[in-house]
C-alpha cells in the first residue's frame, strides 16, 4: 500500500460514526470514546459490551441498515462490518460528503486502502499514546507488537509523562533562552531514575529527583 502519514486527529465532542457492532466495531467505539468523541454506532444487532455502552449514554445507537444520511454531520466514519459491499458503499457515501473514512482491515488486509486513514493498534499510558500499523499487512503482527509495548512501558509511564509535563512548565519559568530550556530538558528526559521511582511508588523521590535536574 502507499506510505501512510502518521497524523493525531482530535475528535473530542466531534461525531465519529461507526458502521458495524461486532467486535471490530465494538473496539473503533471504544477507542473514539477514549479519545472523547461523540459516537454514534449504526448496525441492526451489537455486541453486549456496545449495548452496554449505548445503554449507559456513552454512545448513540441507530439500530438500522446503513444508509448514507447517516454520515450527515460526521467528521469521520470506520466501515467495520463483515460485508465488503456494505463497507463500500459507506467509504463511497462518505466522500460524496466530504467525511474522512477508515476501512476496517480484514483478517488478510484487503481493502485496507480503500478508506482515507487506517486505524493504528496503540497503547495509551496517560498522555503518552504509542502507535505502530503494519498498514494491513500484518495485523496478527500488529497484536503482538501492541502486547510488547503494553509489557515495556507500564502504567507509571503516565504518571512519568505527567511529572515532564510540570518540569517543563517550570523550566519555562526558570529559563529565558531556548538553548538553556533544551539543555534542561534533555537532562530531564535522560534521568531514568526519575522514573524508576514512580515505579516503586516513590512519587516525591521522583519528583525532587526531576527538580534536581532543573538546576
Amino acid at each position: 500500500m502507499a506510505p501512510l502519514y502518521p497524523i493525531g486527529l482530535r475528535v473530542r465532542g466531534r461525531r465519529c460514526v461507526v458502521v458495524g457492532g461486532g467486535a471490530v466495531g465494538e473496539r473503533r467505539v471504544r477507542a473514539l470514546l477514549e479519545a472523547g468523541a461523540d459516537v454514534g454506532v449504526v448496525a441492526p444487532r451489537v455486541t453486549d459490551t456496545l449495548s452496554d455502552l449505548i445503554h449507559d449514554g456513552d454512545a448513540a445507537h441507530i439500530n438500522a441498515a446503513f444508509r448514507p444520511e447517516h454520515l450527515d454531520g460526521a467528521f469521520l466514519v470506520i466501515a467495520a462490518t463483515d460485508r465488503p459491499d456494505v463497507n463500500r458503499e459507506v467509504v463511497r457515501s462518505a466522500r460524496a460528503r466530504g467525511v474522512l473514512a477508515s476501512l476496517a482491515a480484514r483478517a488478510d488486509g484487503e481493502e485496507e486502502e480503500a478508506g482515507d486513514f487506517v486505524t493504528m493498534a496503540a497503547v495509551r499510558r496517560g498522555d503518552l499514546l504509542l502507535a505502530l500499523t503494519t498498514g494491513g499487512a500484518g495485523p496478527a503482527l500488529s497484536a503482538r507488537l501492541k502486547r510488547e509495548m503494553e509489557k515495556q512501558f507500564g502504567t507509571e509511564w503516565g504518571s512519568y509523562v505527567a511529572l515532564l509535563g510540570e518540569m517543563r512548565e517550570l523550566v519555562k519559568q526558570r529559563y529565558a533562552g531556548e538553548p538553556e530550556r533544551a539543555t534542561a530538558l534533555r537532562r530531564l528526559a535522560a534521568a531514568d531514575g526519575v522514573r524508576d521511582r514512580i515505579a516503586a511508588g516513590d512519587a516525591e523521590g521522583a519528583r525532587a529527583e526531576a527538580l534536581s535536574c532543573l538546576s
